[in-house]
């Protein structure tokens, strides 16, 4: 069999779902499908415009002539044509990855840790220098159940599916039996893909949105981390010599929102917090479960083989003294097996475990305990690989995620814990009072009797502290041990949940957050920070709590509110900020960076954004969100989980080595000119979100209240009902129905009035010298160039004329363009490029693949928005709508 390509594949894949449209759609369907695919085709590849123009006629005539169902049909074919090109896409990066590795050994693969360790002995780190850069790291992360994922579950499984059987064809060498058996099974789930309802019935709830962010730990995770620190172990033995795995540290921790996350979701209760802690447990223990099984036969060693070792009897007296009812089966079963021995007795301490019952764990620390007793022997008796095989792995499993999996944060808005504290304090006048008198009125505050009659809000409020202190008690501290505030503005936010945590005896226990969302929130931060730091119980709980402060910094409402540019730079600025006020008050800080899936939403490769971040900023204790669609981008799958986590702990150590021992200078000026740049920016994007017509445009000019009816997440698409405003609208489907009509103008507008503002008023040298020397403006340029690339406005102008005020349509889409013209010619001017992703010709390429294969689905979605709003069988087209959102999430790679 010929070796695998990306274009094999894709022939391989699209002739595959040709012949299933073909045997279970009918001749009709496939030649709608490939009219509108080669008019689409020519749209973008004709030489002269009058071709272009009579190919999108074209588009347009068929999309108009087809009847809703098949409609539907065809595009549910170019919605699944993307959904299976994006698994070839996937399996094509790994396979690049091994070539790279193969052709010119691991320190040629771009990112990887093998080239950021050979980089630092290059440029003379020592050992010592490397090892102190990683014992900084400590990343987490959070996943989150935001709504970002347009797909169902089901159709997830099925194409890790097609992926792994692509993977299994790319490496290894088949008989003709076995090609045939892996095409049969290839077409099978192309089949089922076909012909599953590919829409949720109904919004998942709670439960069911935890399960499927589990489905990445359990499946893929769990055995991606272990692989991760071999690879961190070979690095490092590849540069300086021989490392033990466990002297090294487990630089990833993973967290979630998923079952506790309140803030707009009023489906999440306690019970729904428990049900997911019990889920984590039983996730961990099940696999420690199966581990301890898989070591029965490698650690069969007889006794007599065996180095007396008294770490081996203590561990066994423990085990004996912890279940001794088990003592004498033990010893039946192996008396001359004392490893096996100390095996049957962990096991039955896990099942316990499991139980809550006694003689289990009480901590995973005393799990960790025997298996490396475990470890020791064999090494001691001179084994080297049993001891560092499968044993190996489940050591570092249980350091990385212990018996929890994932730490779960509580998030809760700061308005609803101030009604609440009106109540409970009886003061009405405290919803209007000042943050200093707030905090003067919370000395009053007591917890009520426990018969009192108290609002549903309050009611809820209280009975999660009551709940933390007992899932604390149950689970461990680091179960459930963060409580974010959303919407924070002032100290008085966070001491209202100190002192609510206070009265409930969990001040100890919890770190409390502040989630700075707003562009004034942003500027608010550091009189916060000062604020807290000078109050002295909070001082004293920010010392009990190992004097770390941590806060969050959300990308979406700032972007939402202020455009991109001044959003990044606003959250920029705020960490440093921070970092210094944190300094002067002897605090760790700890930065968790809200980023949504998109550009727009403080998306982007990983590995940039951390190397782009100024070295008294990025302190290496950090945690980075993973939402939606860009969940499934990174961890899919082990070799992919594995490359996402290599390239940040990667550029992690990089990254405080650099602080640490080679630190670089800020660009002079860089800071003056960052914030003019956001300042017109800024201005620019106001311009547009506050003319009185956009609201209306967006309303009809995009698909909005098609993605507010999709069945992806238990929460509302907006804060409040009523009449849609900009500031109750989430940034999720904000940024969302932008994207699908094509114009993205979230992840651009008002870059280009910043930069033309600047190069007019002589500024160009000054640009220019930010985009060589400024790792964080050439990461943000970089950024919005490749969201430029992925415009379409002959597009966008089919949405636009859906808007039925032409006065509302021509204005609002008129300054998109202009704006868009602007970006685009001061971002090819400011970087010096012929062409958008002039430098990432791999990006560049399949942008301009796959833009083509999206329009029919957009002509589509255009047409049934148009058919749904004049009331022809507007329940038929609507779901034609909702499929394509689907389609064009897939074929753009971005949702929200």
């Amino acid at each position: 069999m010929a070796p695998s390509s990306l274009s094999t594949d894709v022939r391989l894949l699209g002739d595959t779902l040709g012949e299933v449209l073909r045997a279970h759609g009918g001749d009709a369907l496939f030649e709608h499908v490939e009219r509108m695919r080669q008019a689409a085709k020519r749209a973008h590849d004709a030489d002269d415009p009058a071709s272009r123009m009579q190919a999108r006629r074209v588009l347009a005539d068929e999309a108009a002539a087809l009847s809703p169902s098949m409609a539907l049909e065809v595009s549910r074919a170019f919605t699944l044509y993307f959904q299976l090109v994006n698994q070839a896409e996937d399996v094509h990066r790994m396979r690049e990855l091994r070539r790279r590795e193969l052709d010119a050994g691991p320190a040629a693969v771009q990112h990887s840790l093998f080239q950021v360790v050979d980089e630092l002995e290059t440029r003379g780190a020592t050992r010592e220098q490397v090892l102190t850069a990683l014992g900084d790291v400590r990343l987490g992360f959070v996943f989150t159940a935001h709504p970002t994922e347009a797909r169902r579950r089901t159709t997830e499984r099925l194409l890790a599916d097609v992926r792994e059987l692509l993977e299994r064809r790319d490496r290894a060498h088949l008989t003709p039996a076995q090609q045939s058996d892996a095409t049969r099974a290839l077409r099978a789930r192309v089949e089922a893909l076909w012909e599953h309802a590919a829409e949720r019935p109904e919004r998942p709830d709670v439960l069911e949105e935890v399960k499927a962010g589990l489905w990445y730990l359990r499946n893929v995770l769990l055995d991606a981390v272990p692989r991760l620190q071999r690879q961190l172990v070979r690095a490092l033995e590849a540069s300086y010599g021989p490392v033990d795995p466990l002297e090294l540290p487990v630089p990833v921790w993973f967290g979630s929102w998923m079952g506790s996350d309140r803030d707009g979701n009023p489906f999440v209760n306690d019970g729904v917090t428990e049900r997911t802690l019990e889920l984590q447990r039983w996730i961990c223990l099940d696999r420690y479960l199966a581990d301890l099984d898989d070591l029965v036969d490698p650690l069969a060693a007889a006794a007599h083989r065996l180095p007396p070792h008294a770490g081996l009897d203590a561990a066994l007296e423990r085990a004996a003294a912890a279940v001794p009812e088990v003592a004498h089966v033990a010893a039946r079963r192996n008396p001359h097996e004392p490893l096996r021995r100390l095996l049957t007795f962990m096991r039955e301490r896990l099942e316990r475990t499991k139980r809550f019952s006694a003689g289990a764990y009480a901590r995973p620390e005393d799990f960790l305990r025997d298996l490396k007793v475990l470890r020791d022997v064999l090494r001691a008796a001179r084994a080297t690989a049993l001891p560092d095989d499968a044993l190996l792995d489940l050591i570092q499993r249980v350091r990385a995620f212990g018996f929890t999996l994932a730490n779960l944060d509580v998030r809760e808005d700061s308005r609803m814990h101030r009604r609440v504290l009106a109540e409970l304090l009886g003061e009405p006048a405290y919803l209007e009072m000042g943050p200093e008198q707030r905090i003067e009125a919370l000395q009053k505050l007591r917890l009520p009797p426990r018969d009192a009659e108290l609002s549903d809000e309050a009611a809820r409020l209280l009975g999660l502290f009551d709940t933390l202190g007992r899932l604390q008690a149950r689970f461990g501290r680091e179960a459930i041990g963060t409580y974010i505030i959303s919407m924070s503005h002032s100290p008085a936010d966070v001491l209202e949940v100190m002192k609510l945590a206070e009265l409930h005896g969990l001040a100890d226990h919890l770190d409390i957050v502040p989630l700075f969302e707003t562009r004034a929130a942003l500027r608010e931060s550091a009189d916060v920070l000062r604020g807290l730091f000078a109050h002295p119980a909070y001082r004293e709980h920010l010392r009990r709590r190992g004097d770390t402060q941590e806060l969050i910094l959300g990308y979406s409402d700032s972007m939402k509110e202020a455009g991109i540019l001044a959003s990044r730079v606003g959250v920029l600025e705020t960490q440093r900020v921070a970092a210094r006020v944190c300094a002067e008050h002897g605090v760790a800080l700890r930065v968790f960076h809200g980023r949504g899936g998109s550009v727009s939403r403080g998306g982007g490769p990983t590995y940039r954004a951390i190397r782009a971040l100024p070295p008294e900023v990025f302190g290496g204790d950090t945690k980075l969100t993973e939402q939606g669609e860009v969940r499934a981008f990174h961890f899919s799958g082990a070799d992919l989980a594995v490359r996402y986590l290599e390239q940040t702990v990667g550029a992690a150590v990089g990254a405080r080595f650099e602080a640490r021992y080679a630190p670089r200078r800020e660009m002079e000026g860089e800071g003056e000119a960052l914030e003019a740049l956001a300042q017109a920016s800024h201005d620019a994007y106001r311009e547009l979100v506050e003319d009185p017509g956009l609201v209306p445009y967006f309303e009809t000019a995009t698909p909005f209240h098609t993605i507010a009816q999709l069945n992806i997440a238990s929460r509302p698409a907006k804060r409040r009902g009523g009449e849609l405003s900009l500031s109750d609208l989430r940034a999720i489907p904000w940024v969302f129905s932008w994207s699908q009509c094509r114009t993205v103008i979230t992840g651009w507008y008002g870059v280009g009035t910043g930069l033309s503002a600047m190069l007019e008023n002589g500024g160009e040298a000054q640009l220019h010298r930010l985009y060589d020397r400024s790792p964080f403006f050439r990461d943000l340029l970089d950024n919005v160039e490749m969201t430029l690339a992925k415009v379409d406005l002959a597009i966008g102008r089919r949405y636009a004329e859906l808007c039925p005020d032409e006065d509302v349509r021509e204005r609002v889409f008129g300054r998109i363009c202009h704006e868009h013209d602007a970006t685009r010619a001061a971002v090819l001017r400011v970087s010096g490029a012929p062409m958008l992703l002039h430098d990432d010709p791999v990006v560049r390429g399949s942008i301009e693949l796959r833009n083509p294969y999206v329009d029919p689905l957009s002509y589509l979605q255009v047409e049934a928005l148009r058919r749904a709003r004049s009331g022809d069988e507007p329940e038929a087209w609507d779901a034609v709508a909702r499929v394509a959102v689907q389609g064009i999430a897939a074929g753009l790679r971005n949702t929200g």
